[in-house]
């Protein structure tokens, strides 16, 4: 597959999306070439982690040339660097680039000879994780639902509507808009689907999946490098380096923007009319009982497709 060959669209974007930070005019600021990889997930599932397997899997070691932010950049956003400046970074790369984005499948184009990877979690876990991400920041909306207490914040992440002005708006709604608009729609028929709870179970089977995933020709040793380095705590302990604008004081701690790579928070957190309550919107929002499975649970593997 060619690396310097531009990709052609194949489908033009579908619809636009918007949000706080979310700008979709800053897409322009990468020219996808075949071979480039573009991960696509809803916040707090795994984006990062799987940015950083990849990112080193193309760069065929654990060692970066830069901080992840700058080499994967979350390309339909204004993080405050300027869109000339991350431009600037993905033209200056030879060879594959890892590009990250939050918007569903049909906020972007079909480019042909980009690999599209997907990967979600059970939106339960996505919940406390979003809780202890909002924690985190230094700066925080007044009336942020995710910092009322659990039981009143967990009924507006369950109930609150989806608004298409705001992408990265965390409830329940948007992120199964999210899964059923790239993976539901069959939009992407070449999909790469990975699932949260599929990932954490074996590190190294992941690595190997990413791999054969992107179609990278990675040796046994560049895998347990891969592995290594992208372990939870290697991971939390270089944080500046891996952690969206990490390094800017846009955390509280750069550390803890890596909080317990864990499955299952809500066990023992929610009443059991929360639960139902939760049970009952997701059955509306994803009808189909074995997509509302893999949701929530992933497959037992490492990739549905």
């Amino acid at each position: 597959m060619a690396m310097t060959s531009p990709a052609p669209v194949i489908a033009p974007a579908e619809r636009i999306y918007r949000g706080k930070i979310t700008r979709p005019e800053r897409w322009e600021t990468w020219i996808p070439n075949k071979g480039d990889i573009l991960v696509c997930t809803p916040p707090k599932c795994g984006t990062t982690w799987t940015q950083t397997m990849l990112a080193m899997l193309v760069h065929g070691g654990a060692d970066l040339p830069v901080r992840l932010p700058v080499l994967s950049p979350w390309v339909d956003a204004d993080l405050g660097v300027p869109a000339t400046e991350v431009a600037a970074a993905l033209a200056a790369q030879k060879g594959r680039r890892v590009v990250k984005t939050h918007a569903p499948a049909d906020g972007f184009p079909i480019w042909e000879g980009v690999t599209v990877i997907a990967v979600y979690r059970h939106p339960l876990d996505v919940f406390f994780s979003l809780r202890n991400h909002t924690a985190n920041r230094r700066v925080v909306d007044d009336d942020d639902m995710l910092t009322w207490p659990v039981a009143r914040s967990i009924r507006a992440y369950v109930s609150n509507p989806s608004d298409h002005n705001d992408v990265t708006e965390d409830n329940l709604m948007n992120l199964a808009m999210h899964y059923a608009n790239t993976v539901l729609s069959g939009r992407l028929p070449d999909l790469k689907l990975f699932h949260y709870s599929d990932m954490v179970r074996d590190a190294r089977c992941t690595v190997e999946a990413l791999a054969a995933a992107a179609g990278i020709d990675a040796n046994p040793g560049v895998i347990d490098a891969v592995t290594k380095a992208t372990a939870f705590g290697a991971m939390k302990a270089k944080a500046v380096d891996y952690a969206p604008v990490g390094g800017t004081g846009f955390w509280k701690s750069d550390e803890n923007f890596f909080e317990s790579a864990s499955s299952n928070k809500w066990d023992g957190r929610l009443a059991e009319d929360e639960l139902a309550l939760y049970r009952q919107r997701l059955e509306q929002l994803i009808p189909d009982a074995p997509a509302r499975n893999w949701l929530e649970s992933g497959s037992g593997q490492h990739s549905i497709t």
